[in-house]
Order: structure tokens, then C-alpha cells, then sequence
């Protein structure tokens, strides 16, 4: 960003920037705060930072390069410790759900403990995680004052800018991507639109509170999921009437005001989860969100609709199954929350011979039963299999010529 933002700034303050979670919307923004600052990179995970410290990061999370450039202003580290003179300290940890849809805030609570422990007068702590409207005054708050015995306005300030990283997408880049800005004051509103200005180039828009800014991430990623939750009912529909929903979708697309959504499995850390914490929340308002709820057990049913169409494929027929990609979406590696990864469980469950090839994600991260049927030497690719799959459409997969013997078929087939 342009040196005269920067300095605007540190009219304010010069900043000490501490990042706790480095994972696929940490690492990005400790990368690219470390352009302009010097920075901390805290992670509780000592193996990751041992290996991001020399660069090397196992979940491709972000360039090897702009890894590198970060580590040679800043430090990667693993003990809180070191983060203790920082004045700014920005939490970007997951937030996920439990095996019952219920939100895990377990790793938020902890950021806060550890920020507390380390919180001084003066100092700043900003919230990128996704969370419901309230959290972060009802829960974040209330352990950041417990800790630190300080007040908040009064000795720190608290902000909430929800992140936006689409992971594997270049176009979106952090740095070119508008951004929602709140604060605790009107004061630290504008020390924190100083911060963000200084290294994004486009619009900030700021909210009137940390409430509205939580708010609208939630519906940003609540409206996405019920699109696609539409596009795959009506998916089902055209299936009845033996139309392609997809050419009826690229059909539609040519209006201006057309939502240009196409069926598809909703998984991830993001679309798929998010609108758990809404309908929790609701519910704690006496609340019901029939539409939210409806859109997710779609979503979810969508995986199972998939499975009984390659079982009836199958039929009674002693088939191998070779299944192509098995991360949440096309080109990252990031296999959490992946509706492909359940399909090969399901599948395999049922006794059907089953493989499953990706080169992109880390396989060690997979339980040893499911790591077992991960092809790992390509020169296997030559066995003949009687059905292809490619549930996930990696780029890479254009390289080879992957065809089965009865039946070679994509995602699209399948929904």
C-alpha cells in the first residue's frame, strides 16, 4: 500500500501486529501485514510453526514465496510468550461446529484467554473468525477483560472485520477485496480503519456496530448456501422432467439480474457451517429459521442423493470405483467438512471397491482406513477400473486420461 497510508497511521500509533491462528485466513493476512510491519505469527500448533518458519506450509494455505518474504520482516511463532509486546492483536482462529451442529467456539475462547494473558493499556484486538451477532460481546469480551483486568474503551479497544478469503481463488485477493470494519468506540473505529486502509486498496465499509458487522457475514455466507440449496431442488426437478439443470442454469445465467448458481456438494469450513451458528442463535431468541434450516438439510441430503445414484449404477454388479478428488472444491487442498471424502467412506462402508485419487491434499491427515484407499503412486492409474468419478474438478486432472471401462462420469452427472 502507498507509504503515505502507513504513516497516516503511525501518527496514531505505531503498530506491533500479532496474528493467532495461521491457517487459511491467518497466514494470508499475517503474509500481507508483513508487507508493511513487523508481525508475530501465532499458532498453538508447534509442528506447523517449525515448518512455516522455514517456509514450508504442509495445508498450501498461501505462496511459498510470500511465506518467505513475510518470515524475513516477521516471526513465526508457537508460544504466546512472544507476543506479549504487540499493541495489535487480530484473531483469524476457526470456528467450526460439533458432531451435533452446535458451534465449537473452544478455539475462539482459547485465542481470547491467550490475548488476555497478554492484553496492556492502549492495545487492540480485532476479530476476523465468523461467529453469530453477539459473540463477541457476550463471549470474546467478557474473557479478554477476566484475563487482562482491564476495561474495555477505557484501557483497550475491540474491533470485528469478518474475513473474506476465498481459498484457491486469485481474482478475490485479500488485499483487492472490500472490507467491513467495526469497533467497540468511534475511536477505535477509526484507528482501525487506518490499520486496514494501510494495506487493502479497496473500499472499507464500516458498520455502526460490531453486531451489524457479524451480521452481515453471517448472511453473506447463509444467502450462498440457501442459493445453492435452491439450485439443487431444482436440480432434482429437472431431473424429473429429464432436462439438464445445468444447461437450463446456463440458459437462466444470460438475464442481468440472474443469480448464476449451479448445483453442486456444499462443503468446507465455511458455507456449510456458518449457517449453524444463525440457526443456534435464532433459537436462543426463541427464533426458528425455517428457510436456513430447510436449505441445510438439502444441502446435506445433496451427498446422499449422490451415493444412491452411483449404488444404483452399480446395482448388483461387482464394480471398481475410482474416485477423482477429494477436497471440499476444485484446486486447494483443504479436505475439511468434504462431502467427496464422505461419499468414499459411505461407499466403502457398503462394500463397494472403491480407490480414490488425489494428488493435491495431504493424506496422512485422513483416518489410516480411508488414507488406504488414496492411490498414492500415479503409475497405479494404469489398473483399468470399471467406473470413474471425478467428484472434484482439480485442473490438474486435465493431465491425465482417467477413463473407465463401463463408465467415466463427473459431479454433474451425479446431482
Amino acid at each position: 500500500m502507498n507509504k503515505n497510508k502507513n504513516e497516516d497511521i503511525q501518527q496514531f500509533f505505531t503498530p506491533k501486529i500479532a496474528v493467532l491462528g495461521l491457517g487459511y485466513v491467518g497466514l494470508p493476512l499475517f503474509c500481507l501485514f508483513s508487507k508493511h510491519y513487523h508481525c508475530v505469527g501465532f499458532d498453538s500448533d508447534n509442528e506447523r510453526t517449525t515448518l512455516l518458519s522455514r517456509g514450508i506450509d504442509a495445508k498450501r494455505c498461501e505462496k511459498e514465496e510470500n511465506i518467505n518474504a513475510a518470515i524475513r520482516n516477521s516471526i513465526i511463532v508457537s508460544n504466546s510468550n512472544a507476543i506479549r509486546d504487540c499493541n495489535v492483536f487480530v484473531i483469524c482462529v476457526p470456528t467450526g461446529v460439533t458432531s451435533s451442529h452446535e458451534p465449537d467456539l473452544f478455539p475462539l475462547k482459547s485465542a481470547c484467554f491467550v490475548v488476555g494473558s497478554n492484553l496492556k493499556k492502549g492495545d487492540l484486538v480485532i476479530f476476523e473468525s465468523t461467529v453469530f451477532p453477539g459473540a463477541t460481546d457476550e463471549i470474546c469480551i467478557p474473557i479478554l477483560e477476566e484475563y487482562s483486568g482491564l476495561t474495555l474503551n477505557i484501557d483497550f479497544g475491540v474491533g470485528y472485520s469478518p474475513e473474506r478469503i476465498n481459498v484457491g481463488e486469485e481474482i478475490h485477493h485479500l488485499s483487492i477485496t472490500p472490507k467491513i470494519i467495526s469497533g467497540s468506540s468511534s475511536e477505535v473505529l477509526n484507528k482501525i480503519e487506518k490499520l486496514y486502509s494501510s494495506i487493502i486498496s479497496a473500499p472499507l465499509c464500516r458498520a455502526s456496530s460490531i453486531k451489524v458487522a457479524e451480521a452481515a457475514k453471517m448472511y453473506e455466507n447463509v444467502q450462498r448456501d440457501t442459493l445453492i440449496a435452491l439450485a439443487n431442488e431444482f436440480s432434482i426437478y429437472c431431473g424429473k422432467e429429464r432436462i439438464d439443470s445445468f444447461e437450463v442454469t446456463r440458459c437462466a445465467s444470460t438475464k442481468w439480474n440472474f443469480a448464476s448458481i449451479y448445483p453442486g456438494l456444499v462443503g468446507g469450513h465455511c458455507i456449510g457451517i456458518d449457517p449453524y451458528y444463525l440457526i443456534e442463535r435464532a433459537k436462543s431468541k426463541s427464533l426458528d429459521l425455517p428457510l436456513v434450516s430447510t436449505a441445510r438439510c438439502i444441502n446435506e441430503n445433496e451427498t446422499f442423493i449422490v451415493i444412491k445414484k452411483i449404488s444404483d449404477l452399480i446395482g448388483d454388479k461387482d464394480c471398481s470405483i475410482l474416485i477423482l478428488g477429494a477436497s471440499y472444491k476444485a484446486n486447494i487442498s483443504d479436505i475439511r467438512n468434504s462431502k467427496s471424502i464422505e461419499i468414499i467412506k459411505r461407499l466403502h462402508d457398503q462394500g463397494v471397491t472403491i480407490m480414490a485419487f488425489d494428488p493435491i491434499i495431504d493424506t496422512s491427515l485422513l483416518s489410516p482406513e480411508i488414507e488406504s484407499l488414496f492411490i498414492k503412486d500415479q503409475s497405479e492409474l494404469i489398473q483399468r477400473y470399471d467406473i470413474v468419478i471425478k467428484l472434484v474438478n482439480h485442473s490438474i486432472f486435465d493431465k491425465f486420461n482417467i477413463r473407465g471401462t463401463i463408465s467415466t462420469l463427473e459431479l454433474k452427472d451425479l446431482i
